[in-house]
């Protein structure tokens, strides 16, 4: 039987998911409206290796702080990922970093993986974009991608 990998990607804003409930702030026609993120949203990302036949799916949330167009946080997840070899469990937590917000748009890194987002323009309470990882294992390095979804 083949090894699994350790595979533990951050849920992601997608989560991964990192929306809902989002105000915007403006300084007199100044500055470009930048989407408040700041607080703690919950989550849920899918990502695919389509080579090794892997997919991945977790929930979580991300707790985030906010200064101006720069975000950083922390993030707690919960999943599973399912290869031919088997069932992996994937719970962990860390720091989201090099957050940046520009308008309604986000970018964002955690460990192994970079996101991106647009927060909804119609009721301004959830966040949708994708999610792309790279993992390597003792013998390979594993890429993967997919999308993540997140509500306050």
């Amino acid at each position: 039987m083949g090894r699994t990998p350790s595979f533990r990607p951050p849920a992601l804003l997608g989560a991964a998911t990192l929306a809902a409930g989002v105000f915007f702030a403006c300084k007199a026609g100044i500055e470009p409206n930048i989407a408040d993120i700041s607080g703690t949203w919950q989550y849920v990302e899918n990502v695919t290796n389509v080579p090794y036949s892997m997919s991945c799916a977790d929930t979580g949330t991300y707790t985030l702080t906010q200064a101006g167009d720069r975000f950083v946080g922390k993030y707690f997840q919960s999943g599973k990922c399912h290869s031919p070899t088997g069932t992996v469990d994937i719970t962990d937590s860390g720091s989201v970093t090099e957050g940046h917000v520009i308008g309604r748009s986000l970018r964002f890194r955690a460990p192994f993986c970079d996101y991106d987002g647009a927060v909804d323009t119609v009721s301004h309470s959830s966040i949708t974009g994708h999610v792309y990882c790279v993992v390597t294992d003792p013998s390979k390095q594993l890429t993967f991608s997919g999308t993540w979804q997140a509500n306050r």
